[in-house]
């Protein structure tokens, strides 16, 4: 077994000052660094992660005011739907003629109205007012049936509230079997119109 002996050299005193400005310059170059990271660096990504926080929010509000956008667009297209309607309803003087259009569409159908009531209720603010008409309808099942229908079809925004169906009484001599139907028919009516008086 062989022991090397190995001598660690020594370093003489004039290269280890030589190395004194290399190993100053080593410290000065790391102090920098250090220095160039606390006054740059590190306020660069402190501004960084905030310019980040505000990219955000100020995306989140771009969402926010574009859903906003959407929704005021929506109520502004159903605003725009409503006043057609309303513009589409009719009038007071509208009103009344509806009511002699019912018994001349009665005529046309073979259909007896012998009389009408109307009522008018005023609507809540720029609510429109419910107008109804009141009547009693006679005539054959067939003849009955189609002015019900061109009643429901041709008329617009009138609707049938109620309807009752009863036999008439018939004299001995009539063969056909006629019915009595009482109709109550609503609509409304654009604000702005006079009040009707009920019947």
């Amino acid at each position: 077994m062989t022991v090397f002996n190995m001598a660690i050299p020594s370093v003489p005193t004039a290269a280890l000052r030589g190395l004194i400005p290399l190993a100053m310059l080593t410290v000065l170059s790391m102090a920098g660094a250090l220095l160039v990271y606390i006054l740059w660096l590190s306020p660069a990504e402190q501004h960084r992660a905030s310019a980040e926080e505000t990219y955000h929010a100020a995306k989140q509000a771009q969402a926010a005011l574009q859903g906003s956008r959407t929704q005021q667009a929506r109520a502004r297209a159903a605003q725009q739907q409503l006043d057609l309607v309303r513009q589409a309803l009719p009038s007071q003087e509208e009103f009344t003629p509806l009511a002699m259009a019912l018994t001349e569409l009665g005529k046309h159908e073979h259909v007896a109205i012998p009389g009408m009531g109307y009522d008018v209720k005023k609507g809540e603010g720029d609510q429109p007012a419910k107008a109804t008409i009141a009547f009693r309808a006679s005539g054959d099942y067939a003849s009955v049936y189609r002015f019900i229908h061109r009643v429901e079809t041709v008329a617009p925004y009138v609707v049938i509230e109620s309807l009752d169906v009863a036999r008439e009484h018939q004299s001995t001599g009539s063969s056909a079997a006629r019915i009595v139907v009482t109709i109550r028919v609503a609509t409304y009516l654009r604000q702005g119109a006079p009040a009707v008086k009920s019947l």
